[in-house]
């Protein structure tokens, strides 16, 4: 059985927001989606991973630690 995250950890988030990826070398990858950041973030070695963020366009950036929570769709009531 997997662990499952509660409401509290995760953050919720727009998928379809255009954001850049900083595979933590200074390498920045233009994306189309926040969705398509993650993925490309999910693809980086280990030790890029906890150096990578992930920059919203217009937005916030978030830090490996936050990205594992990212989750899409809106919050639950």
């Amino acid at each position: 059985m997997g662990t499952l995250m509660s409401d509290d950890y995760k953050i919720y988030v727009d998928a379809g927001q255009p954001a850049t990826l900083n595979n933590g070398a200074g390498v920045l990858t233009d994306c189309a989606t926040l969705q398509e950041a993650v993925l490309a973030w999910h693809r980086l070695a280990p030790e890029q991973k906890i150096r990578a963020t992930i920059k919203v366009i217009g937005g916030r950036v978030y830090r490996a630690h936050e990205i594992e929570r990212l989750h899409y769709g809106p919050k639950p009531a």
